[in-house]
């Protein structure tokens, strides 16, 4: 079954083609991405209305390169998936009216997919051999949560942040440093420039204690620490890479302690997914304290079109028909349970 995907639920553009096998083993096609990194960095922050226009522009063309570089042709295409939340709504809005014109003109099912369905499958996607049960930390700029997954379309949510994402937290951080958007990524490039070192920072562990995540409160101390070593923050260069690394470890801290206890709990393989788990570190710590750690390519860490096609191909390999399409700002993955197509 070869299957469209296409992504648009915030400041990335994917689609791409995947051959999808009744099994659940799938092949990628061929897949293009486009990053509005460049569009929002004047503006410190993705801007809604212009990651829509842009999200508007970018699709014609890509699908186009896609189709080009690929081979294929729409008249191949057997079915669609397209990001219907959570998501910008303007964004979504784009992506969903697209692959509506496309499913109308070839006559084949179009998929809602949930955008964290989608990263947390990417896992199933990379290493076919990987089955249900598992845990997925799911860890991005707007999600933090830890799952069981207990097979499609059939999500229990462990822990969860009360407040900012772990993404948040990086970026706020390196806003306060004056780092430029997108200032996560900054800023976990520049901790590793401090790697091994001892560093002259220290930082209160994130909610250790808790069940759930909360970051909130690492914006308070990362400006205190910040106004009480300004000084020492520009006079010394190797200052910054410390403080980055400082920053870090406190956030990445609190995601390991909290997935290694759900992990040795139940002694389930780990998937790591979301943009936040390109981080090095992150990878770095799993890795030494979980036997098993699944964590895609860098190129499906960030939002794609390969993850919304493997997820819809799933679907509809299943069996599984089309619910009704709608878009959501909001869309725990764990609601898919009660409204699964999938019986089996």
């Amino acid at each position: 079954m070869r299957i469209l995907g296409i992504e648009s639920s915030c400041d990335e553009t994917g689609v791409a083609v995947l051959d999808v096998e009744p099994s659940g083993e799938a092949h990628i096609v061929g897949e293009c991405l486009a990053s509005q990194v460049a569009l929002h960095e004047k503006y410190g922050g993705v801007v809604p209305e212009l990651a829509s226009r842009e999200h508007m522009r970018n699709l014609p063309l890509l699908l186009e390169e896609l189709f080009s570089k690929s081979g294929v042709t729409l008249k191949e295409i057997d079915g669609i998936g397209v990001t219907c939340g959570p998501g910008l709504k303007g964004c979504l809005l784009i992506g969903v009216t697209f692959a509506q014109g496309l499913a109308a003109a070839r006559q084949v099912p179009l998929f809602p997919v949930n955008h964290i369905e989608g990263h947390i499958l990417s896992g199933e996607l990379h290493t076919p051999g990987l089955k249900p049960p598992y845990i997925a930390l799911v860890v991005s700029g707007g999600h933090t949560e830890i799952l069981l997954v207990e097979g499609l379309g059939k999500y229990s949510c462990l822990c969860r942040t009360r407040d900012d994402a772990a993404g948040e937290a990086f970026d706020k951080s390196a806003n306060l440093l004056g780092l430029n958007y997108p200032g996560g990524a900054r800023l976990a490039a520049t901790a590793e420039q401090a790697a091994g070192r001892r560093s002259r920072f220290t930082l209160p562990r994130v909610g250790r204690e808790m069940e759930d995540f909360s970051f909130s409160g690492l914006k308070t101390a990362v400006l205190l620490l910040i106004k009480k070593n300004r000084e020492l923050l520009d006079s010394d260069p190797t200052a910054m890479a410390e403080i980055c690394w400082t920053i870090q470890d406190a956030i990445v801290d609190a995601l390991v302690v909290k997935v290694v206890r759900e992990v040795q709990k139940r002694g389930l393989p780990l998937v790591v997914c979301g943009g936040v788990s390109a981080n090095t570190e992150l990878r770095r710590r799993l890795q030494a304290k979980c036997p098993e750690v699944h964590v895609p390519p860098l190129r499906h860490c960030v939002d794609n079109g390969a993850m919304i096609a493997y997820v819809a191909g799933r679907y509809l390999a299943a069996g599984a028909q089309p619910p009704r399409l709608n878009i959501h700002s909001r869309w725990p993955v764990e609601t898919l349970s009660a409204s699964s197509p999938v019986t089996a």
